[in-house]
């Protein structure tokens, strides 16, 4: 008789309890799969857990998988961190491994581009600062620099939110501008949004939204030299990652009047400790890494966790495999 190979998942950033029930019940329903659940703080934890599992399923930071482990994880095709980002996460060694890296960016993608574009709308109508002077008796004299219709916004990155964010100004009678070298020029363009440089972007665009992962090559993309090459004035938003952006240079931008203001869902550090200098800057707009929570926020992230874990018990590491291109082959374990 042949006896089923059971498909091994271990669930390292919650307990069993800490899982909702519905998505329990969905998980079990699953024929074949097996999930072991544990909050891994150490490699000893993680081990105890994950040495036999065939997936590895984890979100938000990344503690315990280092590069160090990896090779421990015998079995392990598929590394599965629910959301978007994997910066922390060991992706290179994972991939000279051939581990799949998997994530579910679909999960979060339209709260994150609505996120930006509250952001952007509240920075160019300048609402915040607005509110706080009603509150404090000053009237309403807010400066209102900025026109939405007809200005050109800079897209850096163009997957699923960049995109998202594409199509929701598409409206707004704007020049769009993308900046992707990882997104064919003619997919941009079906979008109605004009491929180019990051150069050429920056120096066109009237505001600046950043929607790329953090990788090495990412890391402090928008520097001092990017920013002086912007327009006098211009404002930037970033919902990404706060490292994507050179954070002193920020701060010198936006004193200086390089740039005209900024509305920052992330920073570097995260939080910003309690003397960092943007709380004092008065065209500042600053929100809690939160873009990501919407009302459906908790239904989709789990649902598109599921799909995903289904997807791999059934032998599928690619559909959500960001690093299909560099991963070898790894050796069948039985």
């Amino acid at each position: 008789m042949t006896v089923e190979h059971r498909f091994k998942v271990a669930m390292i950033a919650r307990e069993r309890q800490d899982v909702p029930e519905w998505v329990r019940e969905r998980l079990d329903a699953i024929p074949g799969l097996e999930i072991a659940y544990g909050h891994c703080r150490t490699e000893a934890e993680l081990l105890a857990i994950a040495a036999a599992a065939d997936m590895i399923w984890t979100m938000g930071s990344n503690e315990v998988l280092t590069p160090a482990v990896l090779p421990k994880l015998g079995r392990c095709r598929a590394i599965f961190r629910s959301g978007s980002g994997m910066d922390g996460y060991p992706v290179a060694e994972a991939s000279a491994l051939g581990i799949a890296m998997c994530n579910s960016p679909e999960s979060i993608s339209e709260a994150v581009a609505e996120h930006a574009v509250s952001l952007l709308f509240a920075l160019v109508r300048q609402i915040p600062f607005s509110d706080r002077r009603m509150r404090g008796d000053q009237g309403c004299r807010v400066s209102l620099r900025w026109h939405i219709s007809g200005s050109t916004l800079g897209l850096v990155g163009f997957g699923r939110i960049g995109s998202r964010v594409c199509e929701m100004m598409v409206g707004f009678r704007m020049t769009l501008l993308v900046y992707d070298p990882f997104t064919p020029p003619e997919q941009v363009r079906r979008y109605g949004a004009l491929p180019v440089g990051l150069d050429e972007l920056l120096a066109r665009a009237d505001f600046l939204s950043l929607h790329c992962p953090l990788t090495d090559q990412t890391r402090h993309l928008i520097g001092a030299k990017e920013l002086a090459a912007m327009k006098k004035g211009a404002l930037l938003v970033n919902t990404s990652r706060g490292a994507v952006v050179d954070e002193i240079a920020l701060i010198d931008a936006l004193r200086n009047g390089q740039l005209g203001g900024a509305a920052l869902d992330v920073t570097d550090p995260e939080p910003p400790s309690a003397d960092s200098p943007l709380f004092a800057l008065p065209n500042v707009i600053l929100t809690p890494h939160n873009a990501a929570l919407s009302g459906q926020f908790e239904r989709n992230f789990w649902e598109a966790s599921i799909q995903v874990v289904n997807e791999c018990r059934h032998g599928d590491v690619d559909t959500h495999c960001m690093n299909r291109r560099e991963r070898a082959t790894r050796p069948t374990t039985t």
